[in-house]
């Protein structure tokens, strides 16, 4: 197994600290946990002193689960973790924790940040997570960080996910892993890190994965290509590192109901496509003063490109059928030649973004006596250029789009955006003896946020400021050894996006994603969270935690319905709110590892309006009051899982997760008894490992184990395509679950190679 380096981690914004594992069986020592308290390096603390419920995970955790790919593991293993497959790729899936989300998929309501080596990675745009860009092979560690915490700036409503990369002194020697699966999935892992000369290092790493597709027509492929090098001095330490990434993913969104009765792996309409690029440019540096006294700094720059393109039914041709219900014969509805028929039956969507960021951080720690305290300052900037264009098509037999060369390309929009950011921030850790801890922190924010949008609807410029001043105070007290406790409370805020900012002005609606109008201001998410819980050892092998909390979010931004159309507009909501309980334990003991978590999430409005969908018309709104769930989270959430050294080179594991039933999203009401609940399903894995010699391991993953069908997500629509079958006039419109389903029976057969010589 490659040997970890405690300095390393220690320097890095997260820490997993423990004796490397013998060829990557059980651990037989419980590893000592590090928290990063802020993104950048220097002031670091044991998770049993950090008031919240943070979870982590170091890469030998995250490769003998044998998960697919990193939200798969966190779906698997973290504790009030869920995952919505709305896309239908395994690289396109919403990640939700305590009711927030983090989703690739623009318009989607984001909660959640992500830091990896001190660079928030939420895109500019819209906020979302492409997890495609990702180098999961070069990832030392990942946590998941709760609440509002102010210290990791923007966007952290619900909580913060802060992964470390790998250097060459944490992970001297080579891995590489290449696995084949079910759907022709193939994944080729490679890393490799070295040491030379007075302390210098270097690591580089790499994935290439591509794959068919679980369902119809949905092949992908990604590659990224991460390197870093560094410097270890007595004092002075630095690394510079560099990623590049791409993808193409094909993602055929939901399923209708009557479809997915007939075959799961079918898609509703073809095609929907996304190409991602990505770089990031990352340098860091620490120096330790001579009074003891640490400085780091970071600075870094990205870029990056997302080119779409989807077919969508046209919004004319679901008009036109539903008002040739019961007028077949008229000639509107039958004559192709008279003005109102409808023949073009699809709509060709082609978008494309580019996006650039600057920033750059400083940040002060000292320790002087019972204080721990740190004083720091960011700054970043962004660009932003958006285009949309649209032309209208038909279906053929298959479902899929095909461009009508006589309809004329329309360009939706064509947006450019600007934003500006600073920060100061201050966090002090007092220590009441060696048993009670304070923690009191603050961050100021100000955000200036500009757009200038042409084409459809011309509007002219825009620019609006933001500034909030977010505090946070948490305390940890130790009864005994045995039992800890802890408590906080925190605020975070979420300044508005471009894209909502384009999408805000009721009386100018748009149809996410073909168009952007108009940019009126609106208010910044507000998200206060309470949480309390212990930890407990109250058995040598065994391990307790458990977390009560509530997040109240002020002014959350959802999509409602204009009224007048199918259309609508961002807007402030007054609350929501989002509470729940989190139990976990584990217990280890001889050759078996035990886990077990459970969680209960309630997450309803507290304010009172309409909710967006293609059924929530003036005849029958989908209101929202206090008390109404938001859809997509299930209450109930329980995940078990056992691991098994069969015999010192075997090891046997399996994992089950229960998911409870869910609402469906444009039933928020109740109001449409048809599309009813989602129901609750059930999913056991199961995994062995083989370590063949000291560097070779053989492994076999089966995913879904007992095939069982489910879905993740629904939502309710109009089907225009019952059966597969295509609508003829005269034939009644009826609503429809589309349901995202979850993969059937999967297999994997992998072979890893590692060597630390």
């Amino acid at each position: 197994m490659l040997r970890r380096a405690a300095l390393a981690c220690a320097l890095a914004p997260i820490s997993v600290l423990a004796q490397a594992p013998q060829a990557d069986v059980v651990r037989s020592l419980q590893p000592v946990e590090i928290l990063g308290q802020t993104p950048l390096p220097g002031l670091v603390q044991q998770r049993d002193r950090y008031a919240g419920n943070a979870q982590l995970a170091d890469d030998g955790a995250i490769e003998r689960a044998k998960s697919a790919n990193l939200p798969d593991f966190m779906n698997r293993k973290l504790t009030g973790v869920t995952v919505n497959e709305v896309q239908g790729s395994p690289f396109q899936v919403d990640v939700n924790y305590r009711g927030h989300r983090l989703s690739p998929t623009l318009g989607t309501a984001q909660g959640l940040s992500v830091f990896l080596d001190g660079v928030r990675i939420n895109e500019p745009f819209g906020d979302v997570m492409n997890w495609d860009l990702l180098p999961e092979s070069a990832i030392a560690s990942l946590a998941l960080m709760p609440g509002s915490n102010p210290l990791f700036g923007l966007n952290t409503l619900g909580g913060a996910l802060v992964l470390t990369t790998k250097s060459g002194l944490s992970h001297k020697g080579t891995e590489a892993d290449f696995s084949l699966g079910s759907f022709g999935r193939r994944r080729l892992d490679l890393g490799h890190g070295l040491q030379w000369g007075e302390g210098w290092h270097g690591y580089a790493a790499g994935t290439l994965f591509g794959e068919e597709g679980a369902r119809e027509k949905s092949s992908g492929r990604l590659g990224n290509l991460f390197l870093k090098v560094g410097h270890q001095g007595a004092r002075t330490e630095w690394t510079a590192s560099y990623l590049q990434a791409r993808s193409r993913l094909a993602g055929n969104g939901l399923l209708s109901q009557s479809l997915d009765d007939i075959d799961r792996r079918a898609g509703y309409t073809f095609q929907d496509t996304t190409r991602n690029r990505a770089s990031l440019l990352n340098v860091s540096v620490t120096h330790k003063l001579e009074s003891g006294d640490r400085l780091a700094a970071l600075a870094w720059h990205r870029s990056g490109r997302r080119e779409g393109s989807n077919g969508d039914i046209n919004g004319a041709w679901t008009d036109w059928l539903q008002a040739c219900e019961n007028a077949a014969a008229t000639p509107a509805c039958s004559d192709p030649a008279h003005p109102a028929f409808v023949g073009r039956t699809a709509v060709l969507n082609q978008s494309s973004a580019r996006q650039w960021a600057s920033g750059a951080g400083l940040q002060w720690t000292r320790q002087a006596g019972r204080h721990q305290f740190a004083l720091g300052a960011d700054v970043s900037s962004s660009r932003i250029g958006y285009e949309q264009f649209s032309q209208e098509g038909a279906f053929d037999a298959a479902r899929v789009a095909v461009a009508d060369p006589a309809a004329p390309i329309t360009q939706q929009v064509s947006l450019t955006g600007k934003s500006r950011h600073a920060s100061l921030f201050a966090t002090d850790i007092v220590s009441f003896g060696e048993d009670t801890q304070l923690t009191l922190s603050g961050r100021w924010n100000r955000t200036q946020v500009g757009n200038t949008l042409t084409a459809a609807g011309t509007s002219g410029s825009e620019s609006f400021t933001y500034s909030k001043l977010n505090p946070a105070l948490g305390a940890t007290h130790a009864v005994s050894d045995l039992l800890n406790l802890f408590a906080s409370l925190s605020q975070g805020t979420r300044v508005p996006t471009v894209l909502e900012l384009g999408c805000a002005d009721a009386s100018r609606p748009c149809v996410l994603p073909t168009g952007l109008q108009s940019d009126p201001y609106l208010r910044q998410v507000v998200a206060r969270t309470a949480e309390v819980g212990f930890r407990a050892k109250p058995l040598p092998p065994m391990q307790l935690s458990a977390a009560l909390f509530r997040t109240v979010s002020q002014d959350d931004i959802v999509f409602v319905r204009s009224g007048v159309s199918q259309a609508g507009y961002f807007s402030n909501v007054g609350q929501t709110r989002r509470q729940g309980l989190e139990l976990a334990a584990k217990w280890r003991q001889g050759a078996w590892q035990w886990h077990g978590d459970a969680s209960w999430l309630d997450a309803t409005y507290r304010s009172a309006g309409t909710l967006p969908g293609p059924l929530s018309t003036a005849d029958s709104p989908n209101p929202f009051g206090p008390g109404t769930r938001i859809a997509g989270l299930p209450r109930r959430l329980l995940k078990l899982g056992v691991d098994w050294q069969a015999a010192p080179a075997v090891t046997l594991g399996l994992d089950s997760m229960l998911v409870g039933s869910q609402v469906v999203a444009g039933n928020e009401s109740g109001g449409r008894p048809e599309l009813g609940k989602l129901a609750g399903y059930a999913v056991l894995d199961a995994r062995v490992a083989w370590q063949v010699r000291s560097r070779w391991q053989a492994y076999l993953r089966v995913s879904n184990l007992l095939d069982r069908r489910y879905a993740s997500f629904a939502s309710g629509n109009l089907d225009l395509f019952p059966g597969g079958r295509a609508l003829q006039p005269g034939d009644e419109v009826h609503a429809s679950r589309f349901l995202a389903p979850g993969g059937g029976r999967a297999l994997t057969l992998g072979v890893r190679y590692e060597w630390d010589d």
